[in-house]
């Protein structure tokens, strides 16, 4: 029997079949679009958005200092562009630059390890993830959500070419080159973390697992990897603060989950045994504004100072006479996230019903993101406008176009219709499963791809209120699940003799 091209995969066919003549063709015209969308993208919008998280990133770099907010990741890469320029143009240059770079690479990928058997197939692949408005306009902003969603795709690659390579040589590179992404990945968000059990997955379904020592041993080394930077990121919050927590933020985070429930629950804070979070609970109460959403998750109890977490943290620093920061850190490891467990231990389907089931509906029809939905001429305090980015008198933050703002109704159903095609893409792919003829990499891969969707958004649903921009990282390895699909549909036994 006649191997096929992917019987051998490994880089150095896929450098092979990068160089053919009609691949290295659709390279350059993917480029080409790149170029003319890059033009036009800074035209409509010459300065970049930002919300108020982008302020403190380029604040924690040019003072080369992890704040206890947000991990240091991204602060880092700003460092790195700031010493070859310190012009936001060529932020914004470089991070678009890497997106199209990581999204070619992850696009033809999928194209080697499934080939074409529809031409259309393949080029509404492309279109979509190219011509993707939420990735190009987040790579004209100052935040971490571009270089997240970058990294990803070379993740997701490299997994990808882990199971996929042959050669045992091949897959203890595309692991090295894996695990790092992970390790950056994890600098740059702390949602990276969720990452390592789809790691775990790729490296147990690479290895010959009749050989356990060989994914156990590499399994072993991504988890030391993790618990070595969780301890690192604990040190450095410790020394900051002198509080021991990984991040304060996750137990604010969680507690603002919970409080969307709250005003629909009997809480009783007498039956709280942790004094200080029954302390806060009946502080809490005494709050008549406790309900600000409109049907939907809020994220304003963790940011409104009139809503009881601010409040309480005021009330805190200013009883114990000790800095804000310290009592940020202090209630969000010892208090808040306390607090959030137990009202979603407490009362599960009241949690269910009022946070995380209308934060499910948010996923798959996002109606609000503070980036893309408002262009904000203030998430960079004027010093670092000059200092930083090097602005010259008079220079302000603007844009020439609402293009995003009032096309932005439009998103949720775009995104309900990926959606709903990806689901049906699936159940015919399992009702069809025994027709199909997959090579056992090409399964693995596709379990694999939609693995980290189920997991990703799982987490998501949870972890807080959902925009748009966390679509982001997810959204290329959607794309390509609907193309494996169609693409690995069975063709009639007619058109079959007639190629």
């Amino acid at each position: 029997m006649k191997k096929s091209k992917t019987d051998e995969s490994g880089y150095g066919t896929f450098l092979n079949f990068m160089l053919d003549k009609k691949n290295k063709y659709q390279v350059l015209i993917f480029l080409a679009a790149y170029v003319i969308l890059y033009i036009i993208l800074v035209n409509l919008y010459p300065y970049p958005a930002g919300i108020s998280d982008s302020g403190s990133y380029v604040r924690a770099a040019s003072t080369n200092m992890q704040d206890t907010y947000r991990p240091f990741g991204y602060s880092r890469f700003l460092i790195w562009v700031h010493a070859l320029s310190r012009s936001i143009h060529f932020l914004v240059f470089v991070q678009f630059f890497i997106n199209a770079l990581c999204t070619l690479f992850l696009l033809f990928t999928i194209k080697y390890l499934f080939p074409a058997r529809r031409k259309l197939t393949f080029y509404l692949f492309a279109l979509l993830a190219i011509f993707s408005p939420l990735t190009l306009y987040l790579s004209n902003s100052v935040l971490s959500d571009s270089l997240f969603t970058s990294l990803t795709m070379l993740w997701i690659a490299t997994g990808i070419w882990m199971v996929c390579c042959n050669k045992y040589r091949g897959k203890i590179i595309s692991f090295i080159i894996h695990g790092l992404l992970l390790y950056f990945l994890i600098t740059v968000r702390f949602t990276g973390l969720v990452y390592v059990a789809v790691s775990l997955l790729f490296v147990f379904l690479s290895f010959d697992r009749k050989k356990i020592w060989q994914p156990a041993s590499l399994i072993i080394i991504l988890l030391l990897m993790v618990y070595a930077f969780y301890r690192n990121q604990k040190s450095k919050i410790f020394d900051l603060v002198h509080v021991n927590t990984f991040s304060g933020f996750s137990g604010w985070q969680k507690a603002s989950n919970a409080m969307n429930c709250v005003p629909y629950i009997d809480i009783n804070p007498a039956k709280i045994h942790d004094r200080k979070v029954k302390e806060f609970t009946r502080f809490a109460l005494q709050f008549d504004t406790l309900l600000v959403m409109d049907s939907r998750p809020s994220a304003k109890y963790m940011w409104d100072n009139r809503l009881p977490l601010k409040a309480y943290c005021f009330y805190e620093a200013q009883r114990t006479n000790t800095p804000y920061i310290y009592q940020w850190n202090y209630l969000g490891a010892n208090v808040y996230g306390k607090f959030g467990s137990y009202v979603m231990k407490k009362y599960p389907f009241a949690f269910a019903r009022y946070y995380f089931l209308p934060n499910c509906r948010l996923i798959f029809y996002p109606t609000d993101d503070q980036v893309v939905k408002v262009f904000r001429t203030d998430w960079i305090p004027e010093d670092l406008q000059r200092s930083w980015f090097g602005f010259n008198s008079g220079e302000k933050l603007h844009s020439r176009s609402r293009l995003f703002e009032k096309m932005f109704f439009i998103i949720p159903a775009l995104r309900m219709l990926i959606w709903t095609l990806l689901l049906g893409c699936i159940i015919v792919v399992f009702l069809k499963r025994k027709e199909i003829s997959w090579q056992p990499f090409q399964l693995k891969s596709f379990l694999l791809l939609l693995a980290f969707v189920l997991i990703y958004y799982a987490f998501s649903a949870y972890a807080g209120p959902f925009e748009l921009r966390y679509i982001g990282p997810v959204h290329l390895a959607i794309i390509s699940l609907i193309y494996i699909s169609l693409n690995e549909m069975p063709i009639k036994s007619k058109i079959r003799r007639k190629t």
